[in-house]
């Protein structure tokens, strides 16, 4: 789940199955869901259950995500060692893992 603050302070969400920015959400074990991604999780949760296999939505809805918004996995070489640390403390600051922070420094930068 991504945290960061929006107007006024309040805490702002990340949903983990599309990324868009939420309020609230529903939370379904570990992952945090907006209303529009909460039913394709729970169908996908339920298929998975019904096969007895076990199941965690915060993975399943991070697959939706990447199957949706993502061309890949990528590998990030030779970052200048003093911008790598500035970036962890700053992802500690926020709350956030370095991919989270990653992923919102690129929405705001593409605006």
């Amino acid at each position: 789940m991504t945290t960061q603050k929006g107007e006024g302070g309040r805490k702002m969400r990340m949903c983990d199955a599309c990324g868009k920015h939420i309020q609230s959400g529903t939370r379904v074990s570990r992952a945090i869901l907006c209303r529009t991604c909460l039913p394709d999780v729970l169908a996908e949760v339920e298929r998975i259950r019904a096969e007895g296999k076990p199941t965690d939505a915060l993975v399943i809805a991070r697959r939706l995500f990447r199957e949706t918004h993502s061309a890949g996995s990528y590998l990030l070489r030779d970052i200048p060692e003093q911008l790598w640390t500035a970036a962890k403390h700053k992802a500690v600051d926020e709350g956030l893992n370095l991919r989270e922070l990653i992923l919102k420094a690129l929405q705001e930068y593409l605006g």
